[in-house]
């Protein structure tokens, strides 16, 4: 699988996804708000609505995009 990552450093505040592979092998996801990114570490990190902050190592990402806010709940759609 070729990795597929469309988030830049430039992205930040805006509501990201990855799939990115752990130090074990496992895979894991995290969504939220990219808030902010480590060069040297060369990590994202990322808020969950629960208020974790993920970190994300860019040499594990399998596949990262920007997502559209949730939308409220009761919403017309």
């Amino acid at each position: 699988m070729n990795p597929t990552n469309l988030v830049t450093p430039d992205d930040l505040g805006k509501r990201v996804t990855f799939q990115f592979e752990l130090p074990n092998g496992y895979l894991s996801e995290a969504v939220g708000v990219f808030e902010r990114w480590d060069a040297g570490a060369e990590t994202y990190f990322v808020r969950r609505k629960t208020g974790e902050v993920v970190r994300v190592p860019a040499r594990g990402v399998r596949f990262g995009k920007i997502v559209e806010a949730p939308k409220p709940k009761g919403a017309q759609q």
